[in-house]
């Protein structure tokens, strides 16, 4: 402070206008960067999803973490590193309680066109949301306990759920007032372990009856009977996989490369 008669007044150094300005900028130019999101983990389970055991890693893939653009051609690119590996099993637990709608559609394309199983478990995590349409398209699908399956904000994906069979009931569920609607046993019933369009398509390629792997699986015919359609679906879904990895591969994820089959159920992300 310095006095002046006798009041006093604050002192402070002189600073021009133009300095203030230099050193504001990189300061707004840090609050203008946007937050990295962290891209979907991929990689190969390593421990028994019922015991928790570590059995090294040679289980199914897994897709964990929020799903973001690039995250389609990652899963490609992952799948085709070890094309035979993946194939063998075919077979994909998701994990993931947020992520981009048109990419998670892209990667439930692929998904589907694949074959692929489709799991949700509590050792790995939820699937919520976008997630939800990934496992939602599979042709092959099971949750390894309740409450594992949310709906959230996915009005904007309403047409693409409807057309892979999601019923009315759930379809009024995508985006409840109270932030995430969790399935219900009933509402997984509903939905189902394998889609219809997957059902005809094992029924047209390898006589596929329902009634027999019914009876089959309640212990009232032996395996052996089932062993011929397992062979047969085993074979015609590896085949149709390799044609579609091919295809995609091709392409370069430009775009959804899956619509060869009438009943395939897909709709384009763009």
């Amino acid at each position: 402070m310095k006095r002046r008669g006798s009041t006093w007044r604050l002192w402070a150094p002189k600073v021009a206008l133009a300095d203030i300005i230099m050193m504001a900028v990189p300061l707004l130019a840090m609050l203008a960067v946007p937050v990295a999101v962290r891209a979907a983990e991929l990689f190969y389970m390593d421990h028994d999803t019922l015991t928790g055991r570590y059995v090294g890693a040679v289980g199914p893939l897994v897709i964990s973490g929020t799903l973001v653009p690039g995250d389609y051609l990652r899963l490609l690119t992952k799948i085709s590193d070890d094309e035979d590996r993946f194939i063998a099993q075919n077979k994909i637990i998701v994990a993931s309680e947020e992520g981009d709608i048109t990419e998670s559609i892209k990667i439930a394309n692929l998904i589907k066109a694949l074959h692929s199983e489709v799991t949700v478990g509590p050792l790995t995590g939820k699937c919520v949301g976008a997630c939800f349409l990934i496992y939602a398209a599979a042709n092959q699908r099971a949750t390894d306990g309740a409450g594992l399956l949310g709906l959230r904000d996915l009005a904007p994906a309403a047409d693409f759920l409807r057309i892979n069979g999601v019923p009315d009931a759930l379809l009024a569920k995508l985006s409840p007032q109270s932030g995430i609607y969790w399935l219900s046993a009933a509402d997984e019933a509903s939905l189902g372990s394998r889609s219809p369009a997957f059902t005809r398509y094992l029924k047209s390629q390898c006589r596929w009856d329902d009634a027999i792997e019914r009876e089959v699986y309640s212990g009232n015919r032996p395996f052996a009977d089932l062993n011929a359609s397992l062979a047969c679906r085993a074979r015609v879904t590896r085949a149709d996989a390799r044609q579609v990895l091919s295809a995609a591969r091709k392409e370069g994820g430009a775009r959804d490369t899956l619509d060869r089959q009438p009943e395939s159920g897909i709709v384009s992300a763009q």
